[in-house]
């Protein structure tokens, strides 16, 4: 160090400063090249260091763990969460009666025996229009556009009468994220159930989970009977699907590199459906 500093005191006296300038070049230079080798690291091989210099705590991080250096892909979600499930010939009265207001006169007003919610979340590799989105079950669709937030959504796009087991979302508004919220009514009637999911597109991640935990002694009245992966109506194998109890009667499947037209579903069955109420 001592001979460091020598240098630097014979660099700086008068008729030296020439070569002062080289040797601050040949420093910026040097300094140069570590910072691109080190980038180039991070890059490649990623990085994620921390260094404390006295008091102050440097964090370094990056490579493929580092969210800005990947591309977004489609991702689906769709949770189901069942609040209310009573068989309609067996039940006294419905749990509650709901105004669905895109219908027409008298069929606004729904007696509920039967409910679940569908959180439809779709992340976009990039920004677009929410063109269409179509919402069908055996009993009444009531659906909600969340995200984007707008008013300007068409829910009956061809003009045709509005039908209580269908309903289509039509807007031109531009997002790379869209959130749906659904009520489907008295659509849960059957003692065999199936939920699904659809693949729209080549997607990243393609998730249900159906949420039975309203439901009371729902361990003891609804059976799973399994999930499934279908290909053109087909069951395929593929390790790429993980299969969960999360424990409370909350079930969660998960497949990665879903191709287009993939449809997760599952399964479950009623027991002793005249007792099942919510």
């Amino acid at each position: 160090m001592d001979n460091f500093f020598k240098l630097l005191d014979d660099l700086i006296r008068p008729g030296n400063w020439p070569f002062l300038a080289a040797f601050i070049v040949v420093l910026i230079g040097l300094a140069v090249m570590v910072y691109f080798m080190i980038a180039a690291s991070i890059k490649q091989e990623g990085f994620n260091r921390s260094f404390r210099v006295r008091s102050l705590w440097i964090h370094l991080y990056g490579g493929a763990d580092d969210p800005k250096t990947q591309k977004r892909l489609y991702r689906k979600l769709l949770y189901v969460k069942v609040n209310y499930l009573a068989r309609k010939e067996s039940a006294a009265a419905p749990f509650y009666k709901r105004v669905v207001r895109r219908l027409d006169g008298p069929e606004q007003l729904v007696p509920v025996y039967d409910e679940a919610v569908y959180y439809t979340l779709k992340l976009f590799p990039e920004t677009r229009k929410i063109l269409r989105e179509q919402e069908h079950s055996s009993g009444v669709v009531d659906p909600r556009l969340v995200i984007p937030w707008t008013k300007d959504v068409n829910f009956n796009p061809d003009g045709v009468r509005p039908a209580k087991e269908l309903v289509g979302m039509e807007t031109n508004v531009e997002s790379d994220t869209m959130l749906t919220v659904s009520h489907f009514l008295n659509g849960l009637q059957d003692q065999s159930q199936t939920f699904c999911t659809y693949a729209d597109e080549d997607a990243e991640s393609l998730r249900l989970i159906v949420d039975f935990s309203s439901i009371p002694n729902a361990a003891d009245t609804i059976k799973k009977d399994g999930t499934h992966l279908l290909i053109n109506r087909q069951p395929v194998e593929t390790d790429d699907l993980r299969d969960e109890d999360c424990g409370g009667s909350v079930y969660m499947a998960h497949c990665k590199n879903a191709k287009r037209g993939s449809v997760l579903e599952m399964r479950f069955t009623f027991k002793n459906w005249n007792a099942v109420a919510g």
